[in-house]
């Protein structure tokens, strides 16, 4: 019963490891549909403002001021984005890092139990007391 157990309890850890990972990945994602709202709604003010223009150099002013804000936006997108993801890069290191030292630390600990065992039986089986 006790294989089982932990069969179940290691299929349990890896099956948990990808939503850690797919959380960054989600907020990625996230910014891109958020920049791309912004930028949309860039657009549609801009659209507007230059409908309510009355003369041609209202119209070239708004064009011009709509085209300025749409690329702020876009800009703006692109940093949110970068940092995002810097973000979930620094994120995956630092956990891969601490991944790393529970795996030596499981590997060291078996191989002190296997030791430890080995040393036990071969002291029983010789007679030793």
């Amino acid at each position: 019963m006790k294989p089982f157990a932990s069969l179940l309890g290691l299929i349990l850890l890896l099956g948990l490891l990808p939503l850690q990972v797919q959380a960054g990945r989600y907020e990625i994602r996230q910014e891109i549909r958020e920049g791309a709202r912004e930028v949309r709604r860039e657009k549609r003010e801009a659209r507007r403002e230059v409908l309510r223009c009355k003369s041609r150099e209202c119209a070239r002013r708004e064009m011009r001021e709509g085209y300025r804000e749409v690329q702020r936006e876009k800009r703006e997108a692109r940093r949110e984005i970068r940092r995002e993801i810097r973000e979930d890069r620094w994120e995956r290191d630092r956990d891969r890092d601490s991944g790393r030292d529970l795996v030596k630390g499981v590997i060291i600990g078996a191989a002190v139990i296997g030791i430890s065992s080995a040393i036990a039986n071969s002291s029983a089986n010789e007679g030793w007391d």
